[in-house]
């Protein structure tokens, strides 16, 4: 938390940070600014490129984006089909306001005790849980949403390293709609290139 982060800054004198957490880690990015602000060093904001900036596949017809997973989640109760959510377990819990839902979402997390453990307090057992490490290629995408019979694959944005590109043409090449979530909010930063210069 910024308390732990501020004594660390303190104890190994550190002058600068940059923080480079994952994009959807919004409440990590705060923590950090706060901690940095306090010690009185600069923090630099390393971003991930956004996925849905780049050619027609991220903009096709077959992509619905929202601007939080309630709002995604709230769409596809009006539709009907199986869903491959890829947003993670820590989100997971929003999924079940879904009517169906143990039968509906098969759930791709991190193959962790505490993620596979949130899926099934949740409900989710057997093939409904995914626990695999990415990256995932377009094949092995493609596979798990014929494999599932999903009609929907929901995602973050998380740009050309969160496999985003993977993803797209694995949904359009399967004939289904990606629900992409937008990031929670609009950052200023620099790429890994000018973080590195």
């Amino acid at each position: 938390d910024q308390g732990e982060m501020l004594s660390l800054i303190q104890e190994e004198g550190i002058l600068a940070v940059i923080d480079a957490t994952h994009p959807y880690a919004s409440e990590v990015t705060r923590q950090i600014r706060g901690a940095c602000h306090e010690a009185g060093i600069p923090v630099i904001r390393c971003l991930r490129n956004q996925g849905l900036k780049q050619g027609a596949l991220f903009n096709g017809s077959n992509v619905r984006r929202f601007p939080n997973l309630k709002a995604g989640i709230s769409w596809l109760e009006e539709q009907k089909g199986n869903i491959l959510a890829v947003t993670g377990s820590k989100e997971l819990e929003e999924y079940a306001a879904l009517s169906q839902f143990q039968e509906r979402v098969f759930a791709r997390v991190l193959p962790t005790a505490q993620a596979v453990e949130t899926c099934r307090g949740l409900g989710l057992s057997g093939k409904h849980i995914i626990a695999v490490q990415g990256p995932f290629s377009v094949k092995l995408n493609q596979a798990m949403i014929e494999e599932y019979g999903c009609r929907f694959l929901v995602t973050k944005d998380g740009g050309p390293e969160g496999g985003m590109s993977e993803k797209l043409e694995a949904a359009a090449r399967a004939g289904i709609t990606t629900v992409v979530i937008d990031r929670p909010f609009s950052e200023s930063g620099l790429t890994v290139d000018e973080v590195m210069d």
